[in-house]
């Protein structure tokens, strides 16, 4: 296997982004499935899966990001913490939570922290809003990049 960098940086596409850069944080890889295909749909863009948001923490991605979801149906994590964290490494970053039905809890801690909050099932119509939302925010040129 040959690992040589290619001087000109060409194997690795262009330093310029193409679309929005989105991490997503779910359990079930299935739930990332309507983000997968709104970004699909636009035919640019990379999402990034975690399966914890401690993975997150102690993993995170490297340079600017325009979208994070995290989908928590069962409330198991402190989403609470994850969106400090992120409003500390990220600050200005959309966020979204999405949690289960009848968690008012979990609702009230996502429009505390700064975050849009969706019931799951969230339909497509909330999907590709949000992935827009990461478009538009790619597209300013009034955010440095992180």
């Amino acid at each position: 296997m040959d690992v040589r960098e290619p001087k000109d940086g060409s194997a690795y596409g262009s330093a310029e982004p193409d679309g929005p850069r989105i991490v997503t944080v779910c359990a079930e890889l299935s739930d990332a499935a309507p983000l997968a295909l709104s970004l699909e749909q636009l035919n640019k863009g990379s999402l990034l899966v975690y399966r914890r948001q401690s993975e997150l923490k102690f993993n995170p991605p490297v340079g600017e990001i325009n979208l994070f979801v995290l989908i928590d149906r069962e409330f198991l994590e402190p989403t609470d913490e994850t969106l400090h964290w992120l409003g500390r490494y990220w600050p200005g970053v959309i966020a979204a939570v999405v949690g289960g039905t009848g968690s008012g809890r979990q609702e009230l801690i996502a429009r505390m922290g700064g975050a849009l909050y969706f019931v799951y099932p969230a339909y497509g119509g909330q999907w590709r809003s949000l992935v827009r939302l990461a478009v538009e925010r790619t597209n300013r040129t009034d955010t440095p990049a992180a």
